[in-house]
């Protein structure tokens, strides 16, 4: 008996397996029964011991166990005059079932310590902190990270009272305070989500957890986890906010929205199609959308719809629709290709009824149409005017025999068709606001010559950029380009045969400035010559005239001929 109370007394909370073998195998040897020599051999796994001594040992009995699903054995050898009895078999059986029931227990112990081991290190991975509360000696024990989860330093000592304190006040600290009460009065274990005010300071979301552990129907130990939620339940807000204004645009606001398949057959329509078509969105269920467009507008759409890449976004021009009462309403919107979409697989059509504002439209068109055509006609009928004053002018100049007042009636004749050819131009244009003045300066340089046609032949060339400006700027500048090639064609080429007039017209590239330049090669100005202080008609209009239009415009003239500049006021461009 005292081998069994020996091996007993090992204490396998403090052996290892390896430990367990050898001191078992010793204890075999040391107090086998009469003291007989004999050699023991214990074996587990791939661990093995032998104790006693070697000799010409031939008589043996080996038994054996399980442990862990792997057999324990014992065997022992005795010298060839001795016998096992049945107390030696007993000792060996006992002795072997004694060393695997040890090792058994060893293994469990490991195994639990591997598996809290891999438990605390996925706690660690997921940041989860543990707590216990040991109930008999009133002991709370927060885990490092449960310290972090809640806002301390990893040297704070938590209490009960200063844990419940930390909920934030109402009902968050009310419900953990129940819910740890209904866990330790009644068994209920817990799991709530509430917010705390850390130690930090800042509000945090947490989850917590208890469990309570009952022995002779008293609580006397109490734990569970922490985790920080902040992040997800704020992302879960932010999701359910997000879906509450989504259910709010689709299903109350004032546009349509809708999902077609490749077909454009319906799959989805918002609530809305009751504000916008008068139709119910079940009403669509069974319809194709190209069904119930108007036949002026199917093409055109449907070009839109089935050229639309993936993910692209378009805008869709006004077109008509079919409600249920059978009439038609103007519609705009856009779509978009979502057909790669999971959630979506189909096409996103968000519509709106503007019928009132396209009806208004065409009103304002049709309005527009009769003033451009009245505003055309009146241009057309100053035009026929101003040409019949001409008509009149030349018919006075007929008969007229003094050579003087037959000259101004001339210049009157060239100022009035100028400003008719202004009517005429704006009459075929139908721009009633502004002008291309380049295409202006060589139709007027074009007409002029042809009409002070004389024995010099004059080469006109023309360097002129588009430059757009308002009718009334037009006009004025059209006058003072009269005045100045009036009075080159008459003036400039003198008892010369041959003569060139230079027109440039060249913006700037900012668009502020704007430079015209008239030149010719004629027989130049006189050397007092003074536009201002002339007693010309003629000039005094351009001095006049240009001051309307112009930063500043100057006359320069040598042997080589005669240079007129005009620099554009700001105003005149701006106002284009």
């Amino acid at each position: 008996m005292k081998l069994i109370h020996e091996i007993t007394r090992l204490n396998d909370n403090e052996l290892s397996v390896s430990e367990l073998i050898r001191n078992a195998s010793h204890l075999i040897s040391k107090f086998w029964p009469e003291q007989a020599g004999v050699l023991v051999s214990l074996s587990f796994d791939d661990i093995s011991h032998h104790s006693g001594h070697e000799s010409s040992n031939t008589e043996f009995y080996t038994s054996g166990y399980e442990a862990g699903g792997l057999p324990v054995e014992i065997s022992v050898s005795a010298e060839s005059d001795r016998h096992f009895s049945e107390d030696d078999t007993y000792f060996i059986e006992t002795a072997c079932m004694l060393v695997a029931s040890k090792i058994e227990r060893i293994l469990s112990k490991q195994r639990i310590q591997e598996e809290q081991e891999l438990i605390d290190k996925a706690y660690q991975l997921a940041h989860i902190g543990t707590w216990e509360y040991d109930m008999i000696n009133h002991e709370l024990h927060w885990s490092d990270i449960t310290k972090q989860v809640h806002g301390f330093e990893a040297d704070y000592n938590p209490d009960v009272e200063s844990t419940i304190q930390l909920f934030k006040e109402g009902y968050h600290r009310e419900t953990f305070a129940k819910a740890a009460y209904d866990a330790i009065e009644h068994e209920i274990p817990f799991d709530v989500e509430l917010k705390i005010i850390s130690g930090k300071g800042d509000e945090r979301w947490i989850r917590a957890t208890g469990e309570p552990e009952y022995a002779d129907g008293q609580c006397i130990r109490f734990y569970g986890i922490s985790q920080n939620v902040t992040e997800r339940r704020k992302a879960e807000e932010d999701l359910e906010l997000n879906e509450r204004r989504f259910k709010a645009l689709v299903q109350n606001g004032m546009d349509m929205i809708a999902i077609l398949d490749e077909e454009g057959n319906y799959t989805y329509a918002s609530p809305a199609s009751k504000n916008v078509l008068n139709l119910p969105p079940e009403y669509f269920m069974d319809k194709n959308a190209f069904d119930l467009i108007h036949q002026d507008d199917k093409d055109r759409l449907y070009t839109l719809f089935t050229s639309l890449s993936n993910n692209e976004t378009v805008q869709i021009n006004p077109f008509r629709f079919l409600n249920n009462e059978k009439q038609w309403r103007w519609l705009e919107g856009t779509i978009t290709n979502l057909s790669n979409d999971p959630a979506v697989k189909g096409y996103v059509v968000n519509t709106r009824d503007i019928t009132e504002r396209q009806i208004k439209h065409e009103q304002i068109l049709d309005s527009l149409r009769e003033k451009e055509t009245l505003l055309s006609e009146i241009h057309h009928r100053i035009k026929n005017n101003l040409s019949v004053l001409v008509t009149m002018l030349h018919l006075q100049a007929s008969d007229e025999q003094n050579e003087a007042v037959l000259d101004r009636l001339l210049d009157s004749i060239a100022r009035i068709h100028t400003m008719a050819s202004i009517h005429e131009q704006l009459y075929q244009t139908k721009n009633y606001a502004a002008l291309d003045f380049s295409e202006r300066l060589k139709l007027l340089a074009q007409t002029i010559k042809k009409t002070l046609q004389t024995d010099v032949e004059v080469e006109l060339v023309f360097n002129c950029k588009p430059l757009t400006i308002p009718v009334d700027y037009a006009l004025t500048c059209s006058l003072v380009v009269n005045e100045v090639l009036t009075n080159v064609f008459k003036h400039a080429f003198r008892g010369m045969q041959k003569g060139l007039v230079t027109l440039d017209l060249n913006p700037d590239s900012c668009g502020d400035k704007a430079h015209l330049k008239i030149s010719d090669n004629g027989v130049g100005l006189p050397s007092n010559f003074n536009p201002s202080e002339s007693d010309s008609l003629g000039l005094s209009l351009i001095d006049m005239l240009s001051e309307q239009i112009a930063e500043d415009y100057s006359f320069s003239s040598s042997d080589k001929g005669t240079v007129f500049t005009l620099t554009f006021s700001k105003e005149v461009l701006e106002s284009a």
